[in-house]
């Protein structure tokens, strides 16, 4: 006779799937840093767009009242990726990864446009920047699907379908244009690969295929061609293409080693475009100076660090692969801000992880280094150097 059993009521059924211990021994720096960068983020988004708020809706608030309701969710989302055990992620990665595409592809046909990029999806007063959701969901695929083919990745026929969807993903992103994103994903997947024990062979003959289609999507494009320019020399044009390159310089020189003082910054009343968000890291340099960018360097330096700690701390290969993953995507991102903020890079239009405004970026960012202390939990990485 069968046994019956009793219904399972709700509270069992998430107990199910979360981890016993839901705050157990993981890796605190991560939390610390990550949280220190947030505080800061939302001082210098207030600091970087109260004139401009003030000027365009009336309320200096306007902006940090937004980014701190972003930072609310993105508090839940980090505790929702700290406690979900990582590998309820790839239980479900196909519907995911095949959802994200479809949304991808919405954002194309149905997305609201500003400045003439369309990538985000407006509903109820509240505006949803699908890419930096996408980011964290095509990492969670391609480490799945690498630490299921094993050895078998030596093999560019097993390779070739993992990277084909990422690469619908990219082409979608790129598609918008949103060529910052599309750029760290294609970038994060490549080293993926590598770590993955992908032929260096294989990876470098995709990577040249892609040069000719990287240097039509750069000069191919009016607006993209005289940004390139401007980056070799800002000052051929510095009323226009160069106006971005330059006003950001003159904020970080003009900070010197200890700044003006933290809300003392003029570059951001009106001469440095959208202070708030791309160039966010230009304002850190103004008004807290060379020691106040070298603090954003440092954090940024230390997450990537202890990421890298947890990834090779794991030996599930899932669980390494996403950590590695998750922790060059914030990594690069960041690198990438301020590359273009210093003059390094070309202008392009990708936040700061965790500091510039922007809810999605905020809420995509803490969820990956939700998941990412999820993992350091059940490897049981703590606080120390050597641990």
């Amino acid at each position: 006779m069968r046994r019956r059993t009793a219904p399972r009521t709700p509270k069992a059924w998430l107990s199910a799937r979360l981890e016993p211990d839901m705050w157990g021994r993981g890796d605190g720096l991560i939390v610390l840093v990550s949280g220190v960068l947030v505080v800061i983020g939302l001082v210098m988004v207030y600091s970087a767009s109260s004139a401009l708020a003030t000027t365009r809706y009336g309320d200096a608030t306007h902006f940090i009242s937004r980014q701190a309701m972003w930072a609310a969710v993105g508090v839940a989302a980090f505790g929702a990726g700290a406690v979900i055990d990582y590998h309820w992620w790839r239980r479900f990665v196909v519907p995911l990864t095949l959802g994200t595409i479809a949304i991808l592809a919405v954002v194309l046909v149905a997305g609201w446009t500003v400045n003439g990029s369309r990538r985000w999806l407006r509903a109820g007063g509240f505006t949803i920047q699908p890419s930096e959701f996408a980011r964290v969901v095509f990492i969670v695929y391609l480490a799945h699907v690498l630490a299921k083919r094993g050895e078998a990745l030596r093999s560019f026929k097993t390779l070739a379908p993992g990277l084909a969807v990422v690469g619908v993903g990219v082409g979608l992103i790129a598609a918008e244009p949103d060529l910052g994103n599309a750029v760290v994903l294609a970038t994060v997947a490549g080293l993926l690969c590598v770590l993955g024990g992908a032929r260096l062979t294989h990876l470098g003959a995709l990577a040249l295929c892609a040069v000719p289609l990287v240097a039509y999507a750069v000069m191919g494009t009016a607006y993209r061609r005289r940004r390139w320019f401007a980056f070799l020399d800002p000052w051929s044009d510095p009323t226009d293409s160069g106006f971005q390159v330059i006003q950001s310089l003159l904020a970080i020189g003009g900070g010197g080693a200890a700044g003006v003082g933290l809300g003392e910054g003029r570059q951001k009343l009106f001469f440095l475009p959208e202070p708030h968000t791309d160039f966010i890291y230009s304002v850190v340099g103004e008004e807290l100076g060379l020691w106040g960018t070298l603090a954003i360097l440092a954090l940024f330096a230390a997450l990537l660090w202890r990421g890298w700690r947890v990834a090779l701390a794991t030996a599930d290969p899932f669980g390494r692969l996403l950590a590695f993953g998750l922790s060059i995507a914030i990594g690069l991102a960041a690198a990438l801000n301020i590359g273009v903020a210093t003059g390094v890079l070309p202008t392009k239009g990708l936040p700061l992880p965790l500091v510039s405004y922007g809810g999605s970026s905020l809420v995509a960012n803490l969820l990956a280094v939700g998941i990412l202390f999820n993992i350091s939990r059940q490897r049981g990485v703590g606080w120390g150097c050597g641990s």
